[in-house]
């Protein structure tokens, strides 16, 4: 009977006070759901942020709001939704290496065990490029070209973190290449440098590099096999086989995630929001056609590949940025 009555006192104090309790029936999404972007607009991270946020509405329930904080090679933004709430109303749109350089930079501020990873939506392998009219059409012309002419080339940096310039930039000390790099302070910059002859050459992901593709001809993808857009592009190790020299091969992978946090505690919100994800991205016929027509990747690998892809590159990338 004492059990009983305490039982009782306990209800009439929960519902008196106006005390929901806590139950396994979650209600989630009940309010918007942000996207933070740790670059500016107009970027390869934005443009996939920007992609799920136009339709992930229809399957999720609730609209979606995309927040860009750029600076620091993606540091600052990072930083910020780290110090979001944990909760699954807080997604990151970030990519890798970028994140990897920010974590060797500033040693423990990035492991890839702080995230539950929801998609790799973008995996963009890099691909080098140069402009029509420099005088060699090949990678092997391009070398020899270089080596007779040190420091005539000029190569847009979009940023010490970025996929193209890591690799380039280990592909041309592997070769004993002397190339004038020139910073910019994002991709969309070095692009435009390209475009307006400021510089020869650079590197970013293939799909990126679609957009000025009418002024440049590839030289090589740091991937094991042709990459869509780019079918004349030879994988650059095939090309360096007769030198006996083998390099880095790699992609921006860009991606979703939330607090690891976020998935201990939220764990039936979680499987809601990458459902949701999962939906748009493989079935939402809206999403599809604006993908490809705008030149965004729309993989879906799901959560457990996704953090099986992106902690793999990110030791990959670990080792060429700590070199």
């Amino acid at each position: 009977m004492r059990i009983k009555w305490i039982f009782t006192v306990l209800l009439i104090v929960i519902f008196g006070f106006g005390i929901t309790p806590v139950t396994a029936d979650t209600k989630y999404p009940e309010k918007e759901v942000r996207i933070i972007v740790n670059y500016g607009a107009g970027g390869g991270v934005d443009r996939t942020g920007r992609s799920i946020q136009r339709f992930l509405p229809d399957d999720l329930g609730v609209s979606v709001l995309v927040e860009n904080h750029k600076g620091a090679g993606g540091k600052i933004g990072y930083k910020y939704f780290l110090k979001q709430d944990k909760n699954p109303y807080n997604i990151l749109c970030a990519f890798i290496p970028a994140l990897t350089n920010v974590g060797v930079k500033e040693p423990g501020l990035f492991d890839p065990k702080d995230l539950a990873y929801i998609n790799v939506q973008w995996s963009d392998p890099a691909i080098l490029v140069a402009r029509k009219e420099v005088p060699f059409n090949t990678l092997e012309e391009f070398i020899e070209h270089a080596k007779a002419n040190p420091g005539k080339l000029s190569f847009a940096i979009s940023g010490k973190g970025a996929v193209g310039y890591l690799l380039a930039d280990a592909f041309f000390k592997k070769m004993g290449l002397k190339i004038n790099m020139v910073p910019y302070a994002s991709g969309g910059k070095a692009r435009a440098a390209l475009q307006g002859g400021h510089v020869q050459m650079t590197a970013a992901g293939a799909g990126t590099m679609l957009t000025v593709k009418e002024i440049v001809k590839p030289l090589g993808v740091f991937w094991s096999k042709p990459v869509m857009g780019w079918p004349e592009a030879k994988p650059i190790n095939d090309s360096l086989k007769k030198y006996n020299v083998k390099v880095a091969e790699g992609a921006a992978y860009r991606f979703f995630a939330v607090h690891k946090e976020t998935k201990e505690n939220y764990p039936e919100e979680f499987k809601k929001l990458v459902n949701a994800f999962k939906k748009t991205t493989t079935q939402n016929k809206g999403f599809i056609e604006f993908c490809d027509k705008s030149m965004v990747g729309r993989d879906w690998y799901g959560p457990e590949e996704t953090e099986k892809i992106l902690t793999d590159a990110h030791l990959e990338f670990e080792k060429i940025l700590k070199k």
